[in-house]
């Protein structure tokens, strides 16, 4: 019989665990950081980007293939107009916004936009929250597939997982904050509609751009 040597292994879908950070760091900085020169630039970004969403998250989980973690998503719920913060993972974040931000100094206007473009879209959220809309009820922190395995449905598998979580909490709806290197047209499919827009930071208009991006459930 012949093997297919293309054949993928099966992907699974289990709870994040501590071990997984930098393995999902790493997707993180392949997708939103493979332009960035400079290895410990690119990771430094996908710690502070995977410990920033969780410490607002209350659920974390990956998907994996074979033995390697290929997606991860994240999502947080909300509570009197503000986000529930996981206080271990915020503790975590600070400590490692310390050396990201000396990194920001000097690795050029790329490396600070993808650090401080993290930082504004959680103030926007925040402000979002404390208005009380129905879709601020929830929060999709993180919803990331490492570009060398898209187009096997991760993405969407991860995202009705989170949906369903959602909807177990109670949750009226939920949002998401996307930049301009974020896959806008992922969320359309999955249902969501652009709330607010944000550009024009530091007087460029193509440049800080952040979309705020809602479904009611």
């Amino acid at each position: 019989m012949d093997i297919d040597t293309n054949e993928r292994p099966e992907i699974t879908y289990r709870p994040f665990t501590e071990a997984d950070f930098d393995a999902v760091a790493k997707v993180c900085a392949r997708t939103w950081a493979s332009d960035v020169e400079g290895v410990y630039d690119r990771i430094t970004f996908g710690r502070v980007l995977t410990a920033g969403s969780l410490k607002r998250s209350q659920f974390s989980f990956v998907a994996q293939q074979g033995i390697k973690v290929v997606g991860a998503c994240f999502g947080g719920f909300t509570t009197d107009g503000a986000i529930i913060v996981n206080e271990r993972w915020e503790q975590r974040f600070k400590e490692l916004m310390v050396p990201a931000r000396k990194r920001a100094k000097i690795g050029g206007p790329s490396v600070e936009e993808l650090l401080f473009s993290r930082l504004r879209m959680y103030t926007t959220a925040d402000v979002f929250i404390s208005r009380g809309y129905s879709n601020a009820d929830a929060e999709l922190n993180l919803c990331v597939v490492d570009p060398a395995a898209r187009n096997q449905g991760i993405g969407s598998a991860m995202l009705e997982e989170a949906v369903m979580r959602f909807c177990e909490h109670g949750a009226r709806g939920f949002f998401t904050m996307l930049t301009k290197n974020s896959d806008c047209q992922f969320s359309e499919r999955a249902g969501l509609k652009l709330i607010q827009e944000k550009r024009g930071v530091y007087g460029d208009p193509n440049a800080g751009v952040i979309y705020l991006y809602g479904r009611r459930l």
